[in-house]
């Protein structure tokens, strides 16, 4: 990208900007809302449920699958990508930094895994 409008169009194209209708927009608005609730409450039990079995492990001596220790090392990276999402939202440029990731197609780096949009 060359120039600032082609920055804005390609946003544009993503759907990234709101439409100028404000029933739309809150329509919109009420449906990200749900599903950012839905995805919060995925990662929580994903969460509770990888916790379980490190403490089943720690303190109960059970022995872990490879794929038991697979799925906590996974929730584990959703964690610490969780942390740093939440840090770079309270930093100046993280508004940027959001756009720019999206931009630049590295949300799956940066974005828990309940959170990503799934290929339909």
């Amino acid at each position: 990208m060359n120039s600032i409008e082609e920055l804005i169009a390609h946003i544009k194209a993503e759907g990234h900007l709101p439409e100028h209708d404000p029933k739309v927009l809150l329509e919109k608005l009420k449906v990200n809302y749900q599903t950012f609730i839905v995805n919060v409450e995925k990662e929580s039990h994903d969460t509770k449920a990888a916790f379980y079995l490190m403490n089943q492990s720690a303190f109960h001596g059970k022995e872990l699958s490879h794929e038991e220790k697979v799925q906590i090392g996974n929730q584990m990276k959703d964690v610490l990508k969780t942390v740093d999402l939440i840090a770079l939202t309270i930093l100046p440029g993280g508004t940027v930094f959001f756009i720019l990731a999206s931009v630049l197609k590295i949300n799956k780096y940066i974005i828990p895994s309940a959170f990503l949009k799934k290929p339909e």
